[in-house]
C-alpha cells in the first residue's frame, strides 16, 4: 500500500508508508553539514539589504548542532548594547551591513537578531546563510523586516500612500 506522503503544519514530509504498510521516519538533511538525522531542524530566516537597496530573504533549515557552532555565538554577541561587529569585535558605529535573522528552535518560541556586521564579516555570514538556502520571495515594501531605505520626501509620501499637492 502506497500512500501519499504526510506532511507536518509546516510543510515539511515527515513519515511515509513503506511496501510493508509501515510508517518510516524520512531523514531530515541539515542544510549546512549534509548530515541525516530524525531529529527536527532549527528554521533559520535570513534577510538583508543589498548594495542596490533591495532587500533579499532565505530559508536555512539546520542541525542543531550546527546552530550552536556556527550562529549562537553570533546571536548571543549580537545582543550586546555596544555597536560593534559580533564576528570579530570591530566598532561598526560608522559603518554597519545589517543582517537580519529570525530563526524557530524547535520547542521554543520565534526569537529575532539583528547581526551589526562590518562588511568582511557580513559577506562570510551571508555565504554561510546562503549554503542550500532557498531563496524566498520578496514580500514588498511595508510588510515587516528591514525595509530599504527610500531616496526623497516625494518617494517617503508615496509608499504611505498620500499624493503631495502643489502650493497654492
Amino acid at each position: 500500500m502506497h500512500l501519499r506522503p504526510r506532511t507536518s503544519n509546516l510543510g515539511c514530509i515527515v513519515r511515509r508508508r513503506t511496501k510493508e504498510g509501515h510508517l518510516a521516519v524520512i531523514p531530515k538533511i541539515c542544510d549546512l553539514c549534509a548530515t541525516q538525522g530524525t531529529d527536527k531542524l532549527v528554521s533559520l530566516y535570513w534577510a538583508w539589504i543589498r548594495a542596490d537597496g533591495r532587500r533579499t530573504a532565505y530559508k536555512q533549515r539546520v542541525c542543531p548542532p550546527c546552530m550552536r557552532e556556527a550562529y549562537v555565538p553570533l546571536i548571543v554577541k549580537a545582543m550586546e548594547p555596544i555597536l560593534t561587529c559580533p564576528a570579530c569585535g570591530v566598532s561598526t558605529v560608522d559603518d554597519m551591513d545589517a543582517v537580519f535573522l529570525t530563526f524557530c528552535i524547535p520547542g521554543m518560541p520565534q526569537d529575532q537578531s539583528e547581526m551589526p556586521l562590518c562588511g568582511p564579516c557580513a559577506v562570510e555570514v551571508r555565504n554561510k546563510a546562503l549554503t542550500n538556502a532557498s531563496p524566498l520571495p520578496d514580500r514588498g515594501v511595508g510588510v515587516g523586516g528591514p525595509q530599504p531605505t527610500l531616496q526623497n520626501a516625494a518617494e517617503m509620501w508615496a509608499a504611505l500612500g498620500i499624493v503631495p499637492q502643489a502650493r497654492r
